[in-house]
C-alpha cells in the first residue's frame, strides 16, 4: 500500500479538520438542549410516579452530557503527514504472544521480517510453547519467554524490555500483520524527541467477523466495523488535545519514555491507554497517524466480541478508580477531558438501560414517566432528538451509521452495567486474550444466552405492548391516554424491534474456520492422481487451505497436487487433500475446497505475503467483492480452458 506521507509538500505537516456544518448543527443542538432539559426539569417531573420520572429525567441529564464531550472529542481532528525517518535509528519489534496458534502468528512473523527498514524481531511466548520456539527458529527471530505469566501482556513487555536495547519499539498483537511501509511510515515523527508514542489505527481483515457491518463504509472507504467511529473519528480528534493514547497493537514507543513511566502499567487490564496517560502526564507527546498500515482478527463471535469489550469496561473502571485522570498530575485540561471521555463512557449505559426499562413499566403499570406528555412533547422532543441524530452524523461522517451504532449499543448493554462494580470492589482482574479464531463448529445458539438479558427485555416489550394495548382498548386505562398512550406504545415497538434485529444479526452464519480464507480469483494448475492437468481459478485462498472453481468432479479424500499463480510472489505448489467438491451456485461448475497438506516454506512464505500484502488491504477496503484498478488480482473467465491453450 503506498502512502503520500513521504510527499516534500506534505512531509512533516499537520492539517487540521472540521466540518463547518456539523459545528453550527452541534451549537444549535446544545441551544436547543438545554431549552428541552430546562423544560424536563421545570414542567414535566411527575408525582404521582416520582422514581420512575426523576430516573427518566436523570438519563436524558446524562445522554446530553455525553454528547457534549463526544463532540468536544470531534470537534476538530488532525490528518498528519510524517517527514522521512531519520537513518540507523535502532528499532525492535515486538509480537507478544499467549495462546494464538502458530497459523496466526506465522503471517505476522513474517510481515515483520518484510518491513522497510533495519530492524530486529522478538517474538514473546507468555505461553512457554515448543510449537512457537520451533516456528521462531524457522523464520529466524529472537525468542523470549519467562517462568511465569505475571503481569499478562503488560507484564510479558516489561520482562523484554531489559532483554533489548531498541531505542523505539514497535509492537503488533499476534494476529496485527503490518504493511512493509509500517516503520517508514511512523518513524519520522519520532524526528520530534517529545514524541514518546505514535499509533496507527486498527483495521481488520476478517469482513465476516461478529462486529463488522454488511456493505457499509466508513470515511476512508475502508469496511465499515463497530470501532470505525473510534479509530476515523475519535483518536484523531484526541490527536488535536495530545492524547492519542495507545491501543495495544500497531503502535511505535520510544523506550526511554516508556522506562520513564516504569515500564508498562500492570494495575488495569487496560494497560495500553493506561500506560499512555503515564506517559502524556511524565511530558511526552503522542501521535495518531489515520492511514492503516495493518491488519488485524476481528472478534469472530459475540463470545469473543463481548468478552474483548468487558475487559476494556473493566479496565476503564479501575482507571476510575486507581487514576482518576480528572485528578492525575501532569495532564492538561483538555487531555484530562479527554481521559475522563475514554474511561466515563461506561456510564453511557445507565441511561441506555433506563430508556429500555421504562415503556415496559409505563405500560404495565399504567403510570406516565412524565407530566405534558402529549403534543407538547413531540413539539419539543423532536427537534432536539433529530438535531441530536442529523450533529451526531455529521460529526462521524459515515463512521457512525445510527442502526448498525444502536445494535451494538444494546448488545454491549449487559456487559457493559457489569463492569461498573469494578469502580468500587476491591480485588484484581484477570486478562482474558481475545479468541483469534473459530473453533471449527456452529455456536449460534449457545450465544444467545450471551443476550439473554437483552431477549427478556425485548419479551417483556412485547408483554407490555399486549397488556398496555388491552387496557386501553377496555377502557381500563387512566394515566396513558391518547398522545400519550401512542409515544409509549411507539417506544416500547422500537426497543422489541432492536432486540429482534440483535437476535437475528448474533444468528447470521459466523465464520468457523481456523485460518480466514480470501475471495481471491487467480490462475491454479490441478494435477490429478492419474497425471491429468487443468488450469482452475481459485474461488478463495487461505495459509491452510484453497477451494477452486472446476468442471472435473473430485471425490474427498482425493489427493491432489495444485500450483498457483499469484502476482507479484513466486508460484505456490502444494499438495491439497479435497474436503468437498458440490456444485457451485451458477450450477455450471463445481466448487471444490482441500487442505494444504504438503506446502514447502517457499511457497507458504509467498503464499503469505500474497494474501497479506496484497489480497488483504484490497479486501477490507472493497469489502472482498470489488475489483479495484491496479490490485494485481488476475481475474479469469468463467470458461475453464485446457492448460496447452492456456499459454
Amino acid at each position: 500500500m503506498e502512502s503520500d506521507g513521504g510527499s516534500p509538500r506534505r512531509a512533516g505537516r499537520t492539517d487540521l479538520l472540521y466540518s463547518r456544518p456539523a459545528r453550527a448543527l452541534t451549537i444549535l443542538y446544545v441551544l436547543v438542549g438545554l431549552s428541552y432539559l430546562w423544560w424536563r426539569v421545570t414542567e414535566t417531573i411527575n408525582p404521582n410516579a416520582l422514581a420512575l420520572s426523576l430516573a427518566f429525567l436523570g438519563a436524558d441529564i446524562l445522554g446530553f452530557g455525553f454528547f457534549l464531550l463526544f463532540a468536544a472529542n470531534l470537534w476538530t481532528r488532525t490528518r498528519r503527514y510524517p517527514a522521512e525517518p531519520e537513518p540507523g535509528l535502532s528499532v525492535d519489534v515486538y509480537i507478544p504472544t499467549y495462546n494464538e496458534p502458530p497459523e496466526i502468528l506465522r503471517p505476522t512473523i513474517l510481515a515483520t521480517l518484510e518491513m522497510d527498514y533495519p530492524h530486529r524481531t522478538y517474538v514473546l511466548d507468555d505461553g512457554q510453547r515448543d510449537a512457537v520456539r520451533r516456528l521462531c527458529a524457522e523464520l529466524g527471530v529472537d525468542y523470549l519467554t519467562r517462568p511465569d505469566n505475571r503481569g499478562a501482556k503488560a507484564g510479558n513487555i516489561n520482562a523484554a524490555l531489559p532483554r533489548t536495547s531498541g531505542e523505539l519499539i514497535a509492537i503488533f498483537d499476534a494476529d496485527h500483520v503490518p504493511y512493509r511501509n509500517f516503520l517508514t511510515e511512523l518513524l519520522g515523527y519520532f524526528r520530534d524527541p517529545e514524541v514518546g508514542l505514535v499509533q496507527a489505527p486498527q483495521s481488520y481483515y476478517n469482513l465476516d467477523s461478529f462486529q463488522h457491518g454488511p456493505n457499509t463504509k466508513s470515511d476512508d472507504d475502508v469496511q465499515w466495523h463497530e470501532q470505525s467511529v473510534f479509530y476515523d473519528r475519535i483518536l484523531p480528534g484526541k490527536d488535536r488535545w495530545n492524547a492519542a493514547f495507545w491501543c495495544g497493537s500497531s503502535a511505535i514507543l520510544r523506550r526511554s519514555a516508556l522506562e520513564n513511566v516504569g515500564g508498562v502499567d500492570t494495575r488495569t487490564v487496560t494497560e495500553d491507554m493506561h500506560t499512555a496517560m503515564g506517559i502524556h502526564a511524565a511530558g511526552w507527546k503522542s501521535v495518531y497517524h489515520d492511514r492503516e498500515l495493518a491488519l488485524g482478527i476481528a472478534p469472530d463471535d459475540a463470545e469473543a466480541f463481548l468478552g474483548q469489550r468487558l475487559r476494556w469496561a473493566q479496565g476503564a473502571m479501575q482507571i476510575l478508580r486507581f487514576d482518576n485522570p480528572l485528578r492525575r498530575r501532569g495532564l492538561s485540561v483538555r487531555q484530562r477531558i479527554a481521559y475522563f471521555a475514554s474511561v466515563a463512557y461506561v456510564f453511557e449505559y445507565v441511561p441506555k438501560s433506563i430508556y429500555l426499562a421504562i415503556p415496559v413499566i409505563a405500560l404495565t403499570f399504567d403510570v406516565l414517566p412524565m407530566q405534558n406528555m402529549g403534543w407538547n412533547l413531540i413539539f419539543r422532543f423532536a427537534p432536539y432528538y433529530l438535531l441530536g441524530l442529523v450533529a451526531g452524523r455529521l460529526l462521524t461522517g459515515r463512521s457512525n451509521p445510527y442502526m448498525q451504532a444502536e445494535r451494538f449499543h444494546l448488545l454491549k448493554l449487559w456487559i457493559m452495567l457489569r463492569a461498573i462494580p469494578a469502580l468500587v470492589m476491591p480485588g484484581r482482574l484477570s486478562f482474558r486474550v481475545t479468541a483469534k479464531a473459530g473453533e471449527g463448529r456452529d455456536t449460534r445458539l449457545a450465544q444467545m444466552s450471551l443476550v439473554r438479558w437483552q431477549i427478556a427485555a425485548g419479551i417483556a416489550c412485547v408483554a407490555a405492548i399486549v397488556w398496555g394495548a388491552t387496557l386501553y382498548f377496555t377502557g381500563r386505562t387512566t394515566e396513558l391516554t391518547g398522545i400519550a398512550f401512542v409515544i409509549t406504545l411507539g417506544w416500547a415497538l422500537f426497543n422489541a424491534g432492536m432486540v429482534a434485529s440483535l437476535v437475528r444479526w448474533i444468528m447470521r452464519r459466523p465464520h468457523r474456520r481456523a485460518a480466514y480464507r480470501f475471495t481471491a480469483d487467480i490462475p491454479v494448475v490441478v494435477w490429478d492422481q492419474n497425471g491429468g492437468q487443468e488450469l482452475c481459478r481459485t474461488a478463495d485462498v487461505s495459509a491452510l487451505g484453497i477451494a477452486w472453481m472446476t468442471r472435473t468432479y473430485y471425490p474427498p479424500g482425493s489427493r491432489l497436487h495444485v500450483r498457483l499463480r499469484p502476482p507479484g510472489v513466486p508460484p505456490v505448489a502444494a499438495t491439497v487433500e479435497v474436503v468437498e467438491c458440490r456444485p457451485s451456485a451458477d450450477r455450471e461448475t463445481l466448487r471444490c475446497a482441500g487442505a494444504f497438506e504438503e506446502l514447502d516454506a517457499i511457497s507458504r512464505r509467498a503464499l503469505i505475503m500474497f494474501l497479506f500484502q496484497q489480497v488483504a488491504p484490497m479486501s477490507v477496503r472493497d469489502g472482498g467483492q470489488e475489483e479495484r484498478e491496479g490490485g494485481g488480482i488476475v481475474r479469469l473467465p468463467p470458461a475453464v480452458v485446457p492448460l496447452e491453450k492456456a499459454g
